[in-house]
C-alpha cells in the first residue's frame, strides 16, 4: 500500500514545465516551433489525464489534518485551555476519494459532555458521509479537556488612543469612554485574573476638532466571550490661548499672632484658557498663590514654593507655571 502525497505531484509538475520552457528557449524557436509545443502540450495532458485515471483508481494512504471545533458544552462550564488547532488522520482509500478529501478536509466538532473526547469516534463519524475511505490512525487519539466552572465579570475599559493635536488644541475635558466597563465571561482561573480590557492602539493626529469615534476592542482568546467588540470614543476638543495673571502670596494656617511677608510678595501665573473663556477668566482673575505655614516651619533653606490654586471650576484653566518659583519668607517680629 502506497502513501499519497499531493504536495509532491504537484511540485514534479510544475518542475517539468519548468525545465521544458528553459530547454524551449535554450534551443530557439527554429528547433521548436509553435506548432511542435502545441502538440506537445495537447500529448502532455492526455498522458496526465490517463496517469490520473490509472494511478487514482488504486488504494492509497494520506495523512490530512482535519480543523478541530468546539461542538456543544455545557452553559454552566468552559474551557480553561484551548482546543488543538487540528488532528493528524491517516486515512486509506481511492486515491479520487483521497484528493477530495486532501482539498476539502471535514470539520472535527467536538462535543464537550466529560473530561475526555475519543477523537477517533469523532473521526470516524464524520468520514461515515464519505464512502470506502478507512480511517486508521488518529493523532491525538484522546483529547483531554479542562472544564471549570464558567463566570462572568465586569471590568473597565483602558482606552489606548493617543492624540496628537494641532498648535494651540487640547482637549476641552476627559475623554469619556462608553461603555466604560464590559463583561467578560469565560472559565473561572482565567476570568479572575482580568482586572482591565484594552482597547486596539489607535493614533489620531493633527486634531483640531471634537472626536467621535468606535474603538475596536483587542481580540479576546478563544477561551473568552466579551459583551461587545468596540467601544465608542468620545471628547470636546477647543483652541486654547495663553494668558498671564500677577497673584499676591498667602500664608495659610497662619498662628494668631505670627506674620510672615515673602518677596516678590507678587507671583506671575501662567495658564492657559479655551479662547471664548480668555475675557471672563481675566476679569476675575481666578487664582490664589499660597504657603501653607507648615512648609515654613520645616524649611531649613529661607526659601518655600506657593501653591497656585483656581478658585473656580467654572472655566477650563489649566496652570502652567509660575514665576519665580520660590520666594523667600521673613518673619515680621512685633515690638
Amino acid at each position: 500500500m502506497s502513501e499519497i502525497n499531493f504536495s509532491q505531484i504537484t511540485e514534479r509538475l510544475l518542475t517539468f514545465w519548468d525545465n521544458l520552457l528553459k530547454r524551449v528557449d535554450d534551443e530557439g524557436s527554429k528547433a521548436y516551433s509553435r506548432e511542435k509545443i502545441v502538440v506537445f502540450v495537447v500529448a502532455l495532458i492526455l498522458a496526465l489525464c490517463l496517469w490520473f485515471l490509472v494511478n487514482l483508481s488504486r488504494a492509497y494512504v494520506l495523512n490530512v489534518n482535519l480543523p478541530i471545533e468546539l461542538g456543544n458544552i455545557p452553559d454552566d462550564r468552559a474551557l480553561a485551555e484551548d482546543l488543538p488547532d487540528f488532528a493528524t488522520v491517516s486515512v486509506q482509500g481511492e486515491g479520487w476519494k483521497l484528493l477530495n478529501l486532501y482539498n476539502n478536509p471535514p470539520q472535527i466538532f467536538v462535543d464537550v459532555t466529560n473530561g475526555e473526547v475519543n477523537l477517533y469516534d469523532q473521526v470516524q463519524q464524520q468520514m461515515n458521509a464519505i464512502p470506502d475511505l478507512d480511517v486508521q490512525k488518529v493523532q491525538p487519539l484522546i483529547l483531554s479537556l479542562d472544564l471549570e466552572e464558567k463566570i462572568s465579570k465586569k471590568v473597565p475599559v483602558r482606552p489606548s488612543v493617543t492624540v496628537n493635536f494641532a498648535d494651540q488644541f487640547d482637549f476641552l475635558s476627559e475623554p469619556r469612554i462608553s461603555p466604560d466597563s464590559i463583561t467578560i465571561s469565560g472559565a473561572s482561573s482565567i476570568v479572575n485574573n482580568i482586572m482591565a480590557w484594552e482597547t486596539d492602539s489607535v493614533a489620531l493626529g493633527d486634531v483640531r476638532s471634537d472626536i467621535s469615534r468606535a474603538v475596536s476592542l483587542k481580540a479576546p482568546p478563544n477561551l473568552l466571550i466579551l459583551s461587545t467588540d468596540a467601544v465608542q470614543f468620545n471628547a470636546q476638543v477647543a483652541q486654547y490661548t495663553e494668558g498671564e495673571s500677577k497673584v499676591f502670596v498667602r500664608t495659610r494656617n497662619l498662628p494668631g499672632g505670627q506674620n510672615i511677608t515673602f518677596s516678590p510678595a507678587f507671583v506671575t501665573v501662567r495658564y492657559t484658557v479655551p479662547i471664548e473663556e480668555y475675557s471672563d477668566v481675566v476679569d476675575i482673575n481666578p487664582f490664589t498663590a499660597v504657603v501653607p505655614y507648615s512648609a515654613i516651619t520645616q524649611d531649613p533653606s529661607g526659601f518655600v514654593r506657593p501653591d497656585i490654586e483656581v478658585s473656580t471650576n467654572q472655566y477650563h484653566i489649566k496652570v502652567e507655571s509660575h514665576q519665580p518659583e520660590k520666594v523667600s519668607y521673613f518673619e515680621v517680629v512685633g515690638n
